[in-house]
């Protein structure tokens, strides 16, 4: 077993934002920190966490940023709670994809929180508040009125019975006033759309809203660019927000 780092206040300063956000990119780390220092002391420590395995990285091929989550040994570490924040490499970049979004949403001020799946899962009693658990839940206050909204990113077709099973326990419920499905393209967004008017019915879809976000690769998310269908009418992300 390889023996316990001690990790002191720099490293813990460094390594919370990522209790939240399970991984993130090194710049948006660095800003995240309670004391942000100077981009090459904080890629030295970084790297020393990597070496010593209490970080794990990724590269992505496509924006070139690269990620750094907690590794099994960095969660053992901090002494996590009984749902730790895990990411395989199976999950990974679906991980990854949530995280920022939801993180770019919050920055630019379009939502007022959010919550990651992992977040939820470690609140008592959370089956019986939640009784189904999104990706994420962003909260949103609008007009005096808040709104809950449960995320689920898709990156890849899911089998017809287990959307539709799914879309019915978000029908049912109370907690969540409306669901947002993300896609990263027109044409899966589109047969997702077509499923579930033919299991559900065109007057049950009032709660589900369909996006479809071409550049999510780029790790640029601008709402506006992001377009969709919400209660049969075409629309964008952004407008959802302003509403």
């Amino acid at each position: 077993m390889r023996p316990k780092m001690n990790l002191n206040s720099l490293h813990l300063n460094y390594l919370t934002p990522l209790l939240k956000w399970r991984v993130m990119d090194l710049e948006s780390l660095r800003r995240e920190c309670f004391r942000a220092t100077k981009y090459k002391n904080f890629h030295r420590i970084i790297r020393g966490l990597e070496k010593e395995k209490i970080l794990e990285g990724y590269r992505d091929p496509y924006s070139r940023k690269k990620f750094v989550f907690l590794s099994p040994l960095g969660e053992s570490q901090l002494s996590l709670k009984e749902n730790p924040t895990a990411i395989s490499n199976e999950t990974l970049i679906h991980d990854l994809k949530v995280s920022e979004i939801t993180r770019s949403f919050i920055t630019n001020g379009w939502i007022d929180e959010v919550e990651l799946e992992h977040q939820i899962q470690d609140k008592r009693n959370f089956k019986l508040t939640y009784k189904i658990i999104p990706d994420a839940i962003l909260y949103i206050e609008k007009k005096g009125h808040k709104f809950n909204l449960a995320y689920e990113l898709e990156l890849t077709r899911k089998s017809n019975q287990r959307l539709i099973e799914k879309m019915k326990q978000y029908e049912d419920s109370s907690f969540y006033h409306y669901v947002m499905y993300v896609f990263p393209t027109e044409k899966l967004m589109e047969k997702y759309i077509t499923q579930a008017q033919e299991k559900l019915g065109s007057e049950r879809m009032s709660k589900f809203m369909f996006f479809f976000h071409p550049e999510i690769s780029s790790g640029i998310h601008e709402p506006s660019e992001i377009y969709g269908v919400f209660q049969g009418e075409k629309i964008s992300l952004a407008e959802i927000f302003q509403r």
